[in-house]
């Protein structure tokens, strides 16, 4: 692990460690230093690493922080490879089996008893009945081994098929969410101890997706795969989005919970007595004007002579790019990165996404110039978000997608610090980030790829202004001052470290 110049190692693990995650630990367990539990999972064995930090002052006399490891000794042997390792508020950990996509709980507890063992792998998706049945007894006849054997893959053919192949926590809210090989979304919640509590299961996605979005190319039954969901913050919504979803050619669906009496969307309903039954409520269809990477170097800037007039957009020289092999994603903050591999071998293509919050807060304002814009599918969420209300201002967004090297393994946003506001002041959303630039660091995402770190950040009004005066200083070019006149633009920043 590093944390700043400081590296932290754990060699007492041999085996290929094939999955990782950071979880919190339930309390009264461990000593106070201890804040997290490093899962390390292998294709034989789960085991708890405990993780601490504490500021030091280095010998520059800045401040820093030491990270330490701690071995727990809580670790379990299984048959089954574990991986999409999520935790709880309560230090709760569950997992999915990559052989069998079931859905497990890594249980420990501070000592054995006469009703439970220290350490436990709980299969939750299996029922009392089926955990009774024989696999593969070495003892008895043959045939009473083979007819067993038959017994044991008759009856688990249909959990191969609709197999567990993701998992994200929800803790605000102290939920879970898993995701199935057929398009299947599921909702739990923790229960007693070692007991989980199934809220609901929305199924025939799909088929809902074309009721919001008829006649869209983008739905057909080839490109419909939801390969990640991702949790929205309660305080980033206001109309009480919960979900999204999205599919490998860049459908995004958004799922919010069911009206019922009495019920109202804000952070402080998002608790476990307040859930409600999930649905669709938009599909967001993928972008119509991204440009391949190669094309963007041969673009130039538009031209405009007067505030808010029209400007003249270049006309890329081929089609529009589809996005039809995304198999990795990251949200955060209205912001979403989803990487597929490139026309090259050994790069990554990094679909961005971002709502313009210029064009969205001048709508009605400004002439601004038009952007292609998608179908209104789903535009009955108007009257779901507030029926009195029938001209919502429509979501427009930037979409770019830029080069990386390396293959994406993996993904994550850099957790900011939030500001402080004085008691009794409303905080602003998340989403809206011109109200928090001058006080906040900027959004950043980090992707690990076989060649090192890429860093995206994500630009914002503040920092292209500070981007165009240094050029105007530099080059005595003015165009980019005039183009930031007219609106703010969205650039992706892109840093590589290895």
């Amino acid at each position: 692990m590093v944390y700043s110049q400081e590296i932290a190692s754990f060699m007492d693990q041999p085996d290929v460690i094939t999955h990782v995650a950071l979880v919190k630990p339930k309390q009264g367990l461990f000593i106070d230093e201890i804040t997290s539990l490093l899962v390390i999972c292998t294709p034989i064995s789960v085991l708890l690493i405990g993780v601490a930090h504490e500021n030091q002052v280095g010998v520059d006399g800045r401040s820093r922080k030491d990270i330490k490891l701690y071995a727990t000794d809580l670790t379990i042997s299984t048959e089954i490879e574990m991986s999409s390792v999520v935790g709880t508020s309560e230090g709760r950990i569950f997992m999915c089996g990559q052989q069998d996509g079931n859905l497990y709980e890594f249980h420990y507890q501070a000592k054995e008893s006469w009703f439970g063992k220290r350490v436990q792998l709980v299969n939750h998706s299996v029922g009392g009945v089926q955990s009774l049945l024989p696999r593969f007894a070495a003892s008895g006849t043959e045939g009473e081994t083979i007819f067993s054997a038959l017994i044991y893959v008759d009856i688990h053919a249909s959990f191969f098929q609709e197999r567990i192949v993701s998992i994200v926590s929800d803790k605000k809210r102290n939920c879970f969410y898993t995701l199935t090989s057929r398009n299947a979304i599921s909702v739990y919640t923790p229960a007693g101890d070692k007991a989980i509590q199934h809220i609901q299961t929305l199924s025939s996605l799909y088929k809902t997706a074309q009721e919001k979005a008829p006649g869209s190319p983008a739905l057909t039954p080839q490109s419909f795969q939801i390969v990640n969901i991702h949790v929205v913050d309660p305080s980033e919504s206001r109309a009480g989005i919960q979900l999204i979803a999205l599919t490998t050619n860049g459908v995004r669906l958004y799922f919010a919970p069911s009206i019922g009496y009495g019920y109202s969307f804000n952070s402080n309903s998002a608790t476990t007595s307040s859930l409600r039954p999930l649905q669709i409520v938009h599909v967001r269809l993928p972008p119509l004007n991204l440009i391949h990477p190669d094309e963007q170097a041969k673009l130039y800037r538009p031209t405009s002579s007067t505030y808010g007039g029209p400007s003249i957009h270049p006309q890329p020289t081929s089609r529009p790019y589809i996005c039809s092999s995304l198999d990795d994603s990251c949200y955060a903050d209205g912001l979403t990165v989803a990487t597929q591999p490139g026309d090259v071998d050994g790069t990554d293509y990094t679909l961005c996404l971002a709502p313009d919050l210029t064009r969205i807060g001048n709508i009605g304002q400004l002439n601004l110039p038009q952007q292609p814009q998608q179908s209104p599918f789903g535009s009955n969420y108007n009257q779901y978000n507030n029926p009195g209300v029938t001209n919502r201002p429509p979501l427009t967004e930037y979409a770019t997608l830029i080069t990386i090297p390396g293959r994406t393994w993996a993904m994550a946003s850099i957790t900011k610090k939030p500001i402080e506001t004085p008691a009794g002041t409303p905080m602003p959303s998340t989403i809206n980030e011109l109200a928090s630039e001058f006080s906040e660091f900027p959004n950043q995402f980090m992707l690990l790829t076989n060649v090192g770190l890429t860093f995206l950040m994500k630009r914002r009004a503040v920092d292209y202004l500070k981007a165009v005066l240094e050029e105007l200083q530099s080059e005595g070019n003015v165009q980019p001052i005039i183009e930031f006149r007219d609106r703010q633009v969205l650039y992706p920043s892109l840093t590589t470290s290895h």
